[in-house]
């Protein structure tokens, strides 16, 4: 089961690169907050965070050095993934 949380972790970890990638760099964040009305980086934040605290349960169970490295790498993507997110939500407004 650890090795299974590693992987998932992992492939979370790259989505929500991939999302804020898509987001960032195209027309749907326009399109998203039409329609929803909430501010999609917010979202992706809350979801970034919680991939990195799941990476920090998961790197107590690690068992061998290629969960470790899925886990710790993981970790280090959407420890920056949240601190720039963490930026442009927090201090987007005052800039635009």
């Amino acid at each position: 089961m650890p090795e299974k949380l590693s992987h998932i972790v992992f492939v979370l970890s790259f989505i929500c690169l991939g999302l804020f990638l898509m987001l960032g760099f195209s027309p749907l964040y326009d399109i998203y907050l039409d329609k929803i009305g909430q501010r999609p980086f917010s979202i992706l934040l809350i979801l970034t965070f919680s991939v990195f605290l799941l990476g920090l349960y998961g790197l107590k169970k690690v068992e061998n050095w290629q969960s470790g490295f899925h886990v710790l790498f993981s970790i280090v993507l959407t420890l920056f993934l949240s601190s720039v997110l963490a930026i442009i939500v927090f201090f987007g407004r005052l800039f635009g």
